[in-house]
């Protein structure tokens, strides 16, 4: 009994070592990109497996499950994002390539994203392929003119 005790709260410890500044990082992203509607996330860990719960400002933290599907999109970037920069250091910084992340964004959804790219891309270069035009022109309203780059690629 001592052993497992001990082992289980080995495992604790490494995963809020691994976890917490990814998740910690992932809130400042989530709530950037969801306009505040969401404030932090949250790992559950009361069972052998740890489960992510989001925040709302307003009510009951929720399971991932129970997010929209342009919501849990949101999450899974912003979970993308914390990962890559609490890795990123000096002599390993690579651009980020994205293709139709906005898939299920809608205006407002996607102009959060592009700010929250915005913050990310301050420490290295993100590159955001898409297919649909009026995104540029979202773009263009929600980031810094200095950190907005178009290139249009049209078939010859």
């Amino acid at each position: 009994k001592v052993a497992e005790a001990l082992l289980s709260e080995a495992l604790r410890r490494h995963r809020e070592k691994a976890q917490g500044p990814v998740v910690a990082l992932a809130s400042e992203y989530f709530q950037l990109m969801t306009g505040g509607r969401f404030t932090r996330l949250l790992v559950d860990s009361d069972d052998d497996k740890p489960v992510l719960l989001a925040q709302p400002a307003q009510g009951k933290a929720v399971v991932v499950s129970a997010l929209s599907e342009g919501t849990a999109d949101q999450l899974y970037l912003a979970l993308r994002l914390a990962a890559l920069e609490v890795q990123r250091s000096p002599d390993r910084v690579m651009p980020l390539v994205l293709d139709d992340v906005f898939m299920t964004s809608d205006d407002e959804r996607a102009a959060n994203m592009f700010k929250a790219l915005e913050k990310f891309s301050a420490q290295c270069q993100v590159l955001v392929f898409t297919h649909h035009r009026h995104l540029t022109d979202i773009a263009e309203r929600s980031v810094q003119p200095n950190a907005l780059r178009v290139h249009l690629l049209t078939p010859t």
